[in-house]
C-alpha cells in the first residue's frame, strides 16, 4: 500500500477520559482500553486511519506525552510489524492540542514534505473515538481533500442525534460545491440543554468531531497568523536536534487547537457526515453504541438484573445485583466501584476531581 492520497494521519493520543472512570485513569487513558471488544481504541484508530487514508502504519504520526510512550510502544507491538510502526512524537509536558498539532505541522514540513511540495495533507484524529461506518468516513475524507487542496482548514461535522451538552457545535454557513460541505458560520462551545434543544429543532448545526484536514503549508500559515507564539516556540523547541527541548516546550501556552486557530481563521470549511461516530466520552455514549437487551440494558460480567431499564452495568469479579432502577451506570473494577446517573457524564468528571482532592489514588 502506498500513500496515494498524500495524507499524513496525525493521531492525538493524550487525555485522561475522566468521564469513563473507573476504567479510564490518568496513567491509563481510555485509548488503551478494549471497550468494544475489537482491540484498544488506539489500535482501531490506527487501522482505520491506514485503511481510509490508504497509507501504511509507518506513514502515521502519533503525538503523545513522554510518560505514555512506553505503553504506546507496547500497544503498537501487538499488531504492528517492526518495520511498519507509526512515528511517535513525545511531548515533554502536556500543552493541550494546539501545541500537539503545531508539533505535527512542523514535523511534517521537515520530514514528510517532498522537495518543493508543501501540499502534503495532515489529517488530525483523536486516538479514542469510535467510527462504525468507515466507508462513509472515507467518502467524507475525499470531499475534505478537495477543499483542503484549495487552501481550506477542514473540520468534520457530525449530524446530531440528540441535544447533547457535552460536545461543541458548528453553525453551518454557505453551502459549497462539494456535497454536504459548507463554510463555517461559527463555533459554539458546549451549550446548556435549552440551547442544545434549540439547535436540534432549528437545524443547521452539527457536532464538532475533533477531526481536521489541511495541508501542512496551510496549517503553518494559519498558526503564524493566529497563534504565532505557539508555533514559534514549538519550532524553537524542536530546532536543535531530534529531541524536544523540555524547558522551552513547557513555556508554550496551553490552548486547544479549536480556539487557537480554527475559531479565528477565515479559511474554515466543514464536511458534514454520519459515520456512526462517538467520542466514547462518557458511559452514556458507550451505552449508546453497545448492543442492548430487550430492556435497553448493557450487562457485562457477573450481573443479575431485575426490573432494570436502560442501564449500563459491568462487573469484573464481584456479582452485581440490581433491582427496580433505570438509567444508571454501575462499573466495578479491582479497586473501585462507580454508581452514577447514566445520562450525566459531567458528574463523573467532577467526582474524579473530588477523589483527587480527597487524596485517593484511584484516579
Amino acid at each position: 500500500m502506498t500513500n496515494e492520497a498524500n495524507i499524513v494521519p496525525v493521531i492525538l493520543c493524550g487525555g485522561a477520559g475522566t468521564r469513563l472512570w473507573p476504567e479510564s485513569r490518568e496513567n491509563r487513558p481510555k485509548h488503551f482500553l478494549n471497550i468494544t471488544g475489537e482491540g484498544s481504541l488506539l489500535e482501531q484508530t490506527i487501522k482505520r486511519a491506514a485503511k481510509v487514508a490508504k497509507v501504511e502504519f509507518r506513514d502515521i504520526v502519533i503525538v503523545t506525552l513522554s510518560k505514555l510512550e512506553i505503553d504506546i510502544r507496547a500497544e503498537l507491538e501487538k499488531f504492528c510489524q517492526k518495520d511498519n510502526i507509526p512515528q511517535i512524537l513525545s511531548e515533554p509536558s502536556a500543552r493541550d492540542t494546539a501545541a500537539a498539532v503545531a508539533l505535527a505541522v512542523c514535523y511534517t514540513l521537515k520530514k514528510y514534505t517532498r522537495k518543493g511540495d508543501k501540499q502534503r495533507k495532515i489529517w488530525v484524529l483523536p486516538a479514542d473515538h469510535f467510527i462504525g461506518d468507515e466507508d462513509t468516513l472515507q467518502r467524507s475524507l475525499q470531499r475534505a481533500e478537495s477543499l483542503a487542496g484549495q487552501g481550506a482548514l477542514v473540520t468534520f461535522g457530525i449530524e446530531p442525534t440528540r441535544p447533547e451538552t457535552g460536545y461543541g457545535y458548528i453553525r453551518l454557513g454557505k453551502a459549497l460545491n462539494e456535497k454536504n460541505s459548507f463554510q463555517v458560520d461559527s463555533f459554539i462551545e458546549k451549550p446548556n440543554l435549552t440551547a442544545a434543544k434549540q439547535y436540534i429543532q432549528q437545524g443547521g448545526y452539527v457536532w464538532n468531531s475533533g477531526m481536521f484536514l489541511f495541508t501542512a503549508e496551510t496549517g503553518y500559515v494559519e498558526f503564524q497568523k493566529h497563534a504565532q507564539d505557539i508555533i514559534d516556540q514549538v519550532e524553537k523547541a524542536t530546532n536543535s536536534d531530534t529531541q524536544i527541548n523540555g524547558d522551552i516546550y513547557a513555556q508554550i501556552e496551553k490552548k486547544p487547537f479549536d480556539r487557537a486557530v480554527m475559531e479565528k481563521s477565515d479559511k474554515i470549511n466543514v464536511v458534514c457526515c454520519d459515520p456512526q461516530w462517538s467520542d466514547i466520552g462518557s458511559w452514556e455514549s458507550l451505552w449508546e453504541i453497545s448492543m442492548k437487551d430487550e430492556s435497553g440494558n448493557v450487562l457485562i460480567g457477573n450481573v443479575v438484573a431485575q426490573n432494570v431499564q436502560n442501564s449500563f452495568v459491568k462487573s469484573y469479579k464481584k456479582v452485581i445485583a440490581c433491582t427496580d432502577v433505570e438509567d444508571i451506570v454501575v462499573v466495578e473494577t479491582e479497586d473501585a466501584i462507580l454508581i452514577a446517573n447514566r445520562k450525566d457524564g459531567n458528574s463523573v468528571k467532577e467526582l474524579v476531581t473530588k477523589l483527587k482532592e480527597a487524596g485517593f489514588s484511584q484516579f
